[in-house]
């Protein structure tokens, strides 16, 4: 069997850890506070922000994934910008907040481990690295999210 080597990102919210491949995560970068999209705009969207001239969805991905957050305000985030899986273009992008600098590092799939956690929407899997369950977000379910709503976007 091959060992598979991927390069990730460990990347902290409130309360736990997500592990996404370099592939998906266009930049980590520091943006102004979002701005509102509608006045019924979901718990889980924070705003659009503007990312190298473009306008692209804020979400709050402890809110879209029912995870756990931090109780005490954050005075800086870093967002983190994901390239989006469609071809069509609609949402080329989109980003999340994180509380903390992600760790790069290469994982083999060796390295993790079923994680007993229960199942929860949003998430391919809860898995085990370093004695530590870190969250395998569902991406394709993120972005059927956004694009429930409209103006988030473009014209294709």
């Amino acid at each position: 069997m091959l060992n598979k080597i991927v390069r990730c990102l460990l990347i902290p919210i409130g309360g736990g850890q997500l592990l996404l491949p370099n592939a998906v995560v266009a930049e980590v970068c520091s943006c102004g506070e979002p701005e509102q999209v509608a006045d019924n705009q979901p718990n889980w969207l924070l705003g659009i922000i503007n990312w190298r001239d473009q306008n692209i969805p804020l979400l709050s991905i402890e809110e879209a994934l029912s995870l756990p957050q931090i109780a005490t305000p954050v005075k800086k985030y870093r967002t983190v910008v994901l390239y989006g899986l469609e071809t069509t273009q609609s949402m080329p992008f989109y980003a999340f907040r994180t509380v903390e600098v992600p760790r790069a590092f290469t994982v083999k799939e060796a390295d993790l481990t079923n994680s007993n956690a229960e199942e929860r929407m949003g998430l391919v899997s809860s898995v085990m690295y370093n004695e530590d369950t870190v969250w395998l977000p569902d991406l394709t379910y993120l972005e059927n999210l956004l694009r429930k709503f409209p103006l988030l976007l473009r014209p294709t």
